[in-house]
C-alpha cells in the first residue's frame, strides 16, 4: 500500500512530548498525539518518603532515572541529592534533564533499563542503589542489581492510570494509517484487540511492549529499538 502522506498516532504521554509531531515529520509523516495514560501523584508515598529519608541521612550511594518524566516528577518532592551520590541515567534526553535541575550524571545509552545493572557491575556490591520512578511492574532491573549484591530502594515518585482517549474512534473513522505503542502501559490501556488493529500498522516503541502485544494476540507490524526516532525510520521505509 502506497501513502500520500502516511497518519500515525502515538500514545505517549503529553507530559514526555517534546516535539514529537516534527521528529516524525522529519521522516515524512504525519503523528498525531493520543495518549492513553496520564500521570498523577502516587496515591501511596510511603516508598518515595523511604527513598528521600535515605537519601537526606546520605545513605544512597547511586540514585537511578530512566526517563525524562521521573526527574520532573522526583524534583516536586526534593531539590536536594547529596553529592556522594552518583546519579545515573538512561538515554541523553533524561541526563539533559538532570543537568537543567543543576546536577551531573552518568548516562548509559542503552534505552532498556535493565542494563543498568550491567554498567554498573561490581560497582553496586555492598552499595544501596535508588531507583526513581512510576508504580508499573519492574522490569527486572531491582532483581538483577540485587543478584549483584545491590540493596535497593525505590521510590514512586508518580503512578500512571489511564485516561479517555479517542483512539479507537481514530481506528474505526479511518482517520490514522498506524499506532505507536510507545509504552507497555500504553498498549494495555487502549484496550484494542486484535481485529480493531487488523488493518492499520501496529508499531511496538520496543521488545517488551512487543511482548506485551504479542500476549494479547497482536502481533505488531514493526517493532522498534526503544526510541520513537527507530519507530519513525522504520515507518518512513513503509510504502
Amino acid at each position: 500500500m502506497t501513502y500520500e502522506i502516511m497518519k500515525v498516532a502515538v500514545t505517549r504521554l503529553h507530559e514526555k512530548d517534546d516535539g514529537t509531531y516534527n521528529l516524525f515529520k522529519k521522516y515524512g509523516l504525519d503523528a498525531i498525539l493520543i495518549p492513553t495514560i496520564q500521570s498523577r501523584e502516587p496515591s501511596d508515598k510511603s516508598s518515595m518518603q523511604t527513598l528521600l529519608k535515605k537519601l537526606e541521612s546520605r545513605c544512597i550511594d547511586f540514585l537511578i532515572f530512566t526517563s525524562t518524566l521521573g526527574v520532573i516528577k522526583f524534583f516536586k518532592w526534593t531539590t536536594e541529592i547529596p553529592d556522594r551520590t552518583k546519579i545515573i541515567s538512561v538515554g541523553p534526553k533524561t541526563a539533559e534533564k538532570i543537568n537543567q535541575y543543576g546536577y551531573h550524571t552518568e548516562v548509559l545509552d542503552s534505552y532498556y533499563s535493565e542494563h543498568f545493572a550491567t554498567h554498573l557491575g561490581e560497582k553496586v556490591s555492598g552499595k544501596t542503589v535508588g531507583i526513581t520512578r512510576a508504580n508499573t511492574p519492574d522490569s527486572g532491573l531491582k532483581q538483577s542489581l540485587q543478584s549483584m549484591g545491590a540493596t535497593v530502594i525505590e521510590g514512586f515518585c508518580y503512578e500512571l492510570v489511564e485516561t479517555p482517549n479517542e483512539l479507537k474512534d481514530y481506528i474505526v473513522d479511518k482517520k490514522i494509517d498506524g499506532v505507536v505503542f510507545t509504552s507497555t502501559k500504553s498498549f494495555l490501556a487502549s484496550k484494542l484487540t486484535n481485529s480493531e488493529v487488523k488493518d492499520i500498522i501496529t508499531v511496538a516503541i520496543g521488545p517488551k511492549t512487543a511482548e506485551s502485544m504479542e500476549n494479547h494476540d497482536i502481533t505488531p507490524t514493526l517493532v522498534g529499538s526503544g526510541t520513537l526516532d527507530s519507530c519513525a525510520l522504520l515507518l518512513k521505509d513503509i510504502e
